[in-house]
């Protein structure tokens, strides 16, 4: 009996990267995760999956424009990736999870981990004016 080697087989599949969030500003994270350890395959990229928590919590004015969900393709030689330009919402909680892409197929997906962006500073009062009062 021949086997098709085109099949995944889970020995062969990397297991899921540790990943964490670090770097948090009110509009940016820097995510990053491990390389797997296995070395029966050579990797090609990441696949990073990033989502809003829970986007009922999210005021719907806040929503307007925005994804709930970004898929990025990262190589293999970069483990980080440092979400800036797809402007995050203050103080919003999102969580991330990375697979491998290798030679071999695509692995599993990590456990989700979550972050929340921090809170945004207060913005200067607008429309203020004095007057004397005698």
């Amino acid at each position: 009996e021949v086997l098709d080697s085109s099949l995944n087989i889970d020995a062969q599949v990397p297991q899921p990267p540790d990943v964490l969030p670090n770097a948090l500003t009110a509009t940016s994270a820097n995510l990053t995760w491990s390389c797997p350890l296995e070395k029966n395959y050579t990797v090609i990229s990441y696949s990073v999956n990033v989502t809003i928590d829970n986007p009922n919590s999210v005021h719907a004015d806040c929503l307007h424009g925005q994804n709930l969900s970004y898929y990025f393709t990262v190589p293999a030689y970069q483990r980080y990736l440092y979400l800036m330009s797809i402007s995050l919402m203050p103080f919003t909680s999102y969580s991330f999870e990375v697979l491998v892409n290798t030679t071999e197929g695509e692995g599993y997906f990590s456990k989700p981990q979550s972050f929340t962006t921090l809170q945004a500073p207060p913005t200067s009062p607008l429309n203020i004016s004095a007057s004397v009062l005698s």
